[in-house]
């Protein structure tokens, strides 16, 4: 038996291929444009001041790893 020419398993794929596109264009328009939820959570990155250290311009705690 065939359906719009395609063996019956393989028009089930289609099918499946079809409603998993579709719920997910939809989960897309409600989550994301309408409810304007960000994809991801993401904290604030960590901002580091540049550290100065006297005349050198060198940190101490580094002194013992160029030996």
């Amino acid at each position: 038996m065939t359906t719009l020419g395609l063996p019956t398993s393989m028009f089930l794929v289609f099918l499946a291929t079809i409603l998993a596109g579709s719920l997910g264009a939809i989960h897309y328009v409600i989550a994301h444009v309408i409810l304007k939820r960000p994809f991801a959570e993401l904290p604030p990155p960590v901002v580091r001041e540049k550290e100065t250290f006297g005349e050198g311009g060198t940190d101490p705690r580094d002194e013992g790893l160029r030996g």
